[in-house]
């Protein structure tokens, strides 16, 4: 590529710049009524120009590329940027950076859309207003597709307030249109209505039949969202009736389709199927595929009401297939879900429960991108601010190099005169050597203080990690179960029996009880990691705590009919925190339950060992093996597996039992082996002063089942 410095002299660099910015708004301005070269023509054009010319083609290459291939948008913008790196006239740098904002959002990139964009805020003076108003435009629709619709607002309403200092109506009346879209998405209808009415009275004025079409249409979705039927109707049906004629209209498929789901709210089914089967010939007459996926997703629904399940299957079918290959996935995820509810009313409970999971896992994907996204706009900021920090650190490094440099000159004074030299030489080496020393004080106890806050800070990293990861996959999956059977039974009650809806009852209150059980842990824990659970210890009867304790866990282990004992080898008084012993011996019981088949048996023991109470959970269960045994206790590797019955967990009771014990000054193992069983066992100090318990010795067993 040849630079327009090349061929141009410094003298006439100044207006030619000028002259090719005069020429890019003429092109822009009249983008509506000229015809613009195509993207082949341009790209055989491009091997013989230099210079200006050669620039006012790119961006309008640029321009050309944009619908269809932002990333050569994107490119376009670049080339221009490198060749006026160095103009001392902002407005080629606007332009470009604008023209790169537009080829982020087209790709759905918004977070670099809004960064480009706000470059070119940045570069604009007071003759630009024009492109301000249309960078802010441009910005509001990326923070509109990102669901910032508080920053979305600010940024509309900058530009209208630009666009009404200068005057043109048409650009005021799409500002408030735009405007008008962002309540409608805030289920803010009022004032959506109020905007839409505003650019319609505009738009009227200029006998913009398309423009008004599409208002009109706006105002037809507001009604019909306020259940006002028959003004959404009439709006509807006034804008297919300016359109009706036009050809090669994205929407116009669209506008049938919301005319057809009003008739279908109504229940006048035969009246949408018209309308939808319009929508359908206009989708398929431009092959546009987006539109054709919405409008079989809309048949099948209607013919599923109709209760002609063959034909819905069939456009559900070929809905799900087109929209899986051009990624639209709202309606994917409303395929699967209305399919589900298809293959209830037709008996199919295999497939419906297919497709129901098959809807549970899309919109839990989709649940995770959106956490993904967020996670990646604050790392944004994060560096936005890193930068700012670094920033700061250099401004720093210049003041102290400034200092040195006067310390530097003051030096080279003292050494005019040789005596006051040596004196005041000495003076300053004693003062600046006991600074250091003092200095060098201090900085040991910051570095002894970030070393702590170091090793704090990866705990604290570590809980954090172990938080989202049970609320990201343990405590979701209770929710989701809860959440997917009571649609079932909410969408299907008249269908079920009685013993239906009990069998599903059981699973939500089975399922609400795991997630129970997994948050008062996940809160006691998080309370102890926080300091807020405070130690108390005190002197009691560890098998009154025991006994207490092997009486809650009855009822549980009673639904799997095993037997449990309490064996008091030794009558102990031990100092310790009641109610943490508590929480690990409740911990502790479940988890014996938990992995014990039914029939079997789980003993509590007491006794004295070496100086301290010993507090032990056997079971003949299912076992451990040792690759298991030594994932223990580890809050990194997050062990968990199923129980004898299917019982869910997440690894925390094991570690929130370690956490307590070692508050008390205790210990806690485990001996096991596979398919013979497991003991848990736990230390705590004795008191000084042995006390006989009031409670007798006695065994505690469950009734067999």
């Amino acid at each position: 590529m040849t630079s327009l410095r090349t061929h141009y002299n410094l003298s006439n660099i100044f207006q030619m710049r000028r002259l090719f910015f005069f020429l890019l708004l003429i092109c822009q301005f009249f983008s509506a009524n000229t015809t613009v070269l195509n993207r082949d023509s341009l790209r055989i054009i491009l091997g013989s120009q230099q210079g200006l010319q050669y620039l006012v083609s790119v961006y309008q290459l640029g321009e050309d590329y944009l619908n269809d291939f932002p990333d050569s948008t994107i490119y376009c913008a670049d080339e221009i940027l490198s060749v006026v790196d160095t103009c001392s006239d902002s407005l080629a740098v606007v332009k470009a950076y604008y023209l790169k904002g537009q080829g982020f959002y087209r790709k759905s990139d918004y977070l670099n859309s809004i960064k480009n964009l706000k470059k070119a805020i940045t570069y604009c003076d007071k003759s630009q207003e024009k492109e301000k108003a249309d960078c802010y435009n441009v910005m509001g629709n990326s923070l509109t597709k990102s669901d910032n619709y508080k920053l979305s607002l600010s940024s509309y309403f900058s530009s209208l307030h630009i666009r009404n200092s200068l005057g043109d109506s048409l650009p005021i009346s799409a500002s408030l249109n735009n405007i008008g879209n962002v309540f409608f998405e805030m289920e803010d209808y009022k004032k959506a209505l109020e905007y839409y009415e505003k650019s319609m009275s505009i738009k009227e004025k200029q006998n913009d039949v398309v423009s008004v079409s599409i208002l009109q249409t706006n105002l037809g979705n507001v009604y019909h969202k306020l259940n006002n039927e028959k003004d959404a109707l009439s709006y509807y049906m006034k804008a297919l009736n300016l359109i009706d004629k036009e050809e090669d209209l994205v929407w116009k498929s669209v506008l049938l389709e919301n005319i057809g789901q009003l008739f279908l709210d109504r229940g006048e089914i035969s009246k949408c199927l018209d309308y939808y089967q319009l929508a359908l010939n206009e989708a398929e007459k431009r092959d546009d595929k987006v539109s054709l996926a919405s409008v079989k997703s809309s048949l099948a629904i209607a013919y599923l009401k109709k209760k002609e399940y063959d034909i819905a299957v069939i456009n559900f079918e070929e809905a799900l297939s087109i929209a899986k290959d051009i990624g639209m996935r709202k309606v994917e995820l409303d395929c699967y879900y209305y399919m589900s509810d298809l293959y209830v009313q037709t008996k199919n409970y295999k497939k419906s429960i297919a497709y129901f999971r098959l809807y549970d896992d899309m919109r839990a994907r989709i649940n995770k991108e959106n956490n993904s996204k967020e996670i990646a706009e604050f790392q944004a900021k994060f560096q936005a601010e890193k930068m700012d920090a670094e920033n700061e650190i250099l401004k720093q490094k210049n003041i102290i190099q400034k200092l040195e440099l006067h310390k530097q000159k003051s030096q080279n004074i003292f050494l005019v005169c040789i005596g006051l030299l040596i004196i005041s030489l000495l003076i300053y080496l004693i003062y600046i050597t006991r600074v250091r020393a003092k200095l060098y004080k201090i900085l040991s106890k910051k570095n002894a203080i970030i070393s702590e806050n170091n090793n704090s800070l990866t705990k604290l990293i570590a809980t954090k990690d172990k938080f989202l990861s049970i609320i990201a996959h343990d405590l979701k999956n209770p929710f989701n179960t809860v959440l997917g059977f009571t649609d079932l039974i909410i969408y299907r009650f008249d269908e079920l029996d009685d013993e239906k809806r009990l069998e599903y009852i059981k699973i939500v209150n089975k399922s609400a009880l795991q997630g129970s059980l997994l948050l008062n842990n996940l809160l006691t824990w998080s309370r102890s990691q926080m300091g807020v659970l405070k130690y108390n210890p005190q002197y009691f009867a560890i098998s009154e705590i025991v006994q207490e304790e092997l009486e809650g866990l009855e009822g549980k282990a009673l639904t799997k009919g095993i037997t449990l004992h309490l064996e008091i080898i030794d009558n102990l008084m031990v100092s310790a925190d009641p109610n943490m012993i508590r929480t690990v011996l409740r911990n502790l019981g479940n988890n014996a339950i938990k992995f014990t088949k039914e029939k079997g048996r789980v003993v509590f023991s007491i006794r004295a060992r070496n100086g301290k109470a010993i507090i032990s959970v056997k079971d003949n269960g299912i076992g451990l093996n040792i690759n298991e045994q030594s994932k223990l206790f580890h809050l990194d590797s997050n062990h968990s597996r199923p129980g004898t019955m299917g019982e869910r967990g997440t690894g925390l009771g094991l570690i929130l039992c370690k956490d307590f014990v070692e508050k008390n000054g205790g210990q806690i193992g485990l001996t096991s082996q596979e398919d013979i069983g497991s003991e848990f066992w736990f230390s705590l100090s004795l008191s000084k002063e042995q006390k006989k318990s009031s409670i007798p010795l006695r065994i505690e067993e469950a009734m067999q089942v």
